[in-house]
């Protein structure tokens, strides 16, 4: 288990939007979160994303399990390059890899300082758990199934267009590669060979990918289950999109039924 929701409800004033909402999210699954305007898909993401904290109920994430959000607005450096954006991604690693040159240089003057192997273990470990020796290779083939040609990767960021930001940003985040992936309309600005890959890459991916979207193709070729917010409350489907609808049609039928037999007998 990834995360987990217990009892999770949301107040806006005295009007609730989310009443008791639990679930779990495990590695390997494909989630699509529907809900009609107002039912409160949105509340919902933001109380993953951190951005709400006032909430009834109990959400955790297990410890050392990454989040990623995709946001349509996340800013990028407008002093680098497309390629440059994406090797940022890499700091962390980068910089692990130059403390090490340095301890090697110590180590190789003091072969017998156990503090110093101690030391360069640790950060070997930090690039082992990046595939921080395959980044290179990592990045080119994400922008490259994101639409982003090779002449272009010298690319300022600050001349990119909308449409260009956007792919850069979900090219980043899958590149950072979170336990879960939560994702808000993915195929905004994508051709039809990119968003192919994309499916492909997602259906491959080994956390847990939480979706928005209206793309009935994608959501198909995709899903794996779906959640619909109603009714303040949570329902959960087996199967893709176009399995979802005659379940919940069903489900709607018969919640009619008990609403007209309790009319009834009132």
């Amino acid at each position: 288990m990834l995360l987990k929701l217990a009892g999770i409800g949301k107040l806006f004033g005295a009007r609730a939007v989310l009443r008791n909402i639990s679930f779990e999210v495990h590695p390997g699954t494909v989630t699509l979160l529907v809900g009609a305007n107002g039912a409160g898909k949105t509340t919902l993401l933001k109380i993953l994303t951190g951005e709400y904290q006032d909430y009834e109920g109990e959400f955790s994430v297990t410890h050392g399990v990454t989040l990623g959000y995709l946001e349509q607005n996340a800013k990028l450096d407008a002093t680098l390059d497309i390629y440059g954006e994406m090797r940022a991604t890499f700091a962390p690693v980068l910089d692990a890899m130059a403390q090490m040159q340095v301890l090697e240089r110590k180590m190789a003057a003091q072969p017998d300082n156990t503090d110093l192997l101690a030391q360069h273990d640790a950060l070997q470990n930090i690039v082992d758990a990046a595939d921080g020796y395959n980044m290179d290779v990592n990045i080119k083939k994400v922008l490259s199934g994101m639409g982003f040609a090779q002449d272009t990767w010298e690319k300022n960021i600050a001349v990119l267009s909308g449409g260009e930001l956007t792919r850069l940003r979900l090219a980043k985040l899958l590149l950072e590669k979170p336990d879960v992936l939560i994702l808000d309309e993915p195929t905004n600005h994508l051709d039809f060979a990119t968003m192919e890959w994309l499916e492909n890459y997602l259906k491959g991916y080994s956390g847990a990918v939480l979706v928005v979207s209206h793309d009935r193709y994608f959501l198909d070729n995709i899903c794996t289950r779906i959640w619909e917010v109603s009714f303040q409350t949570m329902t959960t489907y087996k199967g893709n999109f176009s399995a979802y609808l005659p379940q919940k049609e069903a489900a709607d039928a018969l919640r009619q039924k008990q609403h007209d037999a309790d009319v009834a007998l009132a």
